[in-house]
């Protein structure tokens, strides 16, 4: 008999579907999971895939990132366990903005964003991986103000070169779609991308076929984010053209200084936002009990398309290390001696 018990389905993919579930030990131990079960484990390939995701997984461990706890057969099934994520997606949290027609707060979307920063920067120096699906339904948040960045299934080493479009057109960097290739740099332009729509609660890149988006995405033309939000700050504005930028060079070096340089924007004055911060704001925004968790993602490899349908957005404290080198032209420097701090970066 199975140690883990299939509950209720989350969500469906090309290459199977999640489960929430129940990890079921000894004296009445329960603990709820997220089961990640493949969908035809007799093909080699996918089988392959699955187990490499499982190995990549393995490495991670950190605050910021949906954690993995097993690898096993669930009803003859092989299956990826994962962290069960008790709060809300990104996805909700902007959907539920515009439906209480509700300003976005700036400082919370930077500090979601350098906490995304903090993850991506853990999995390069720890695994040298690229995430390559770094978009709202990938970033959760805890009912306790923890943001964590989730779902691995098409993450890959950096640099490694596709056959296939992988990913998501509306989040995608240039020369992911150019050259089928994907660095650390490439998520940073992904992450500015999310920043953009937590700032105007408006898509970056939005069409009705997926060619029309991914044209957008080649030409590197945007509006700017204070057509829709004239309060965003100066310091944000430059985080934004440094992650935004389509050639790759002229972006962020790193995840790490992208973090560096929205923390200068949160805390140079002294105090800022917290993940007591964020978990006050989420319970104002959703009352009520936490929605069905979104760590159900499953993104698929397809090829090139010249004229599809729209691809669907699917659902599914350590700190990083600091990286010396130089901020980008604009951004806010830290004062030599701060005043008493009411919040610090958690």
């Amino acid at each position: 008999m199975s140690k883990y018990i299939v509950l209720e389905e989350l969500g469906a993919g090309g290459m199977g579907k999640v489960y929430k579930g129940l990890l079921i030990g000894q004296a009445g131990f329960q603990r709820p999971i997220v089961m990640k079960q493949l969908r035809n484990a007799g093909d080699p390939a996918h089988l392959r895939l699955f187990v490499d995701e499982a190995r990549r997984y393995a490495v991670l461990d950190h605050e910021n990132i949906g954690r993995i706890f097993d690898f096993d057969d669930v009803n003859g099934q092989p299956c990826i366990i994962l962290e069960y994520i008790d709060g809300w997606s990104l996805v909700e949290y902007l959907e539920r903005h515009r439906r209480l027609a509700r300003k976005p707060d700036v400082e919370l979307a930077v500090f979601i964003a350098s906490r995304v920063c903090r993850a991506l920067q853990y999995v390069f120096e720890t695994a040298a991986i690229v995430h390559r699906d770094v978009s709202p339904s990938n970033i959760m948040m805890t009912r306790e103000g923890t943001v964590k960045l989730i779902d691995f299934g098409i993450a890959t080493r950096s640099g490694t070169r596709d056959q296939t479009l992988t990913g998501k057109p509306a989040y995608m960097a240039p020369e992911m779609v150019l050259e089928m290739r994907a660095d650390a740099r490439s998520d940073l332009f992904s992450l500015g991308a999310v920043l953009f729509e937590m700032l105007t609660l408006r898509r970056l890149f939005d069409g009705k076929t997926t060619a029309h988006v991914l044209e957008q995405v080649i030409a590197g033309h945007h509006p700017s984010p204070r057509s829709f939000n004239p309060d965003i700050p100066d310091g944000v504005m430059s985080i934004l053209r440094a992650a935004l930028q389509r050639d790759s060079s002229r972006r962020f070096a790193s995840a790490g200084l992208m973090g560096v340089a929205c923390e200068h924007c949160l805390y140079d004055k002294g105090y800022g936002p917290t993940n007591l911060t964020l978990k006050q704001h989420l319970h104002e925004l959703f009352p009520g009990p936490a929605g069905p968790s979104a760590a159900d993602e499953l993104v698929v490899s397809t090829p090139l398309p010249e004229d599809a349908d729209r691809t669907p957005v699917s659902r599914v404290d350590v700190t990083f290390t600091r990286v010396g080198g130089e901020l980008p032209p604009g951004t806010p420097t830290p004062p030599a001696r701060r005043p008493k701090v009411r919040g610090s970066p958690q």
